[in-house]
């Protein structure tokens, strides 16, 4: 097979999406899942498993929250983002984060390709904002599709499935 045809594990993934109930944690259980089967894949970076000396959010050592957590938080996420290859966000268009907004406003200013998945319990009746919109490269509609895109080259399918505003 040719060079240009295989498929192979190269790609370093930047998982990014708000992680602030259990259905947004469940999210990031299933795109693991789908990632971990994609044979492009080779990394998947996902902030909260690397946090500031191991804070959780009911944190016993009172490290959460803190400014020292801030700025370390800060600057990982940035590392990561920089060090990936990519950034697949979980968007979540019920509990909208500023967050994962600026996090594909940076990748992207990298240059680096950026693949969203909206998520809405109304999808059909949401609108998605023009900068994340037109910001992102491809529009990824499950789970199923994850594990399949092909992130050794990236195909674009940057029609937002949603109304943009």
């Amino acid at each position: 097979m040719a060079k240009d045809l295989q498929k192979k594990a190269l790609t370093k993934i930047y998982l990014g999406t708000p992680y602030f109930n259990e259905e947004q944690r469940q999210r990031v259980e299933e795109a693991k899942e789908a990632l971990e089967k994609n044979e492009t894949v080779a990394i998947v970076h996902f902030p909260f498993d690397f946090q500031y000396q191991g804070a959780t959010f009911d944190d016993p050592k009172e490290v959460f929250g803190t400014i020292s957590w801030q700025n370390a938080t800060y600057q990982n996420d940035l590392s990561a983002m920089s060090t990936s290859d990519c950034g697949v966000f979980l968007y979540d268009l019920d509990q909208i984060d500023d967050g994962s907004a600026f996090e594909i406003g940076f990748m992207r200013a990298m240059h680096k390709p950026v693949l969203v998945l909206p998520f809405s319990k109304n999808l059909e009746q949401k609108q998605l904002n023009l900068m994340i919109a037109r910001g992102t490269t491809s529009f990824i509609a499950s789970f199923a599709e994850l594990s399949q895109y092909d992130f050794n080259h990236f195909p674009s399918e940057p029609q937002a499935p949603i109304d943009v505003f």
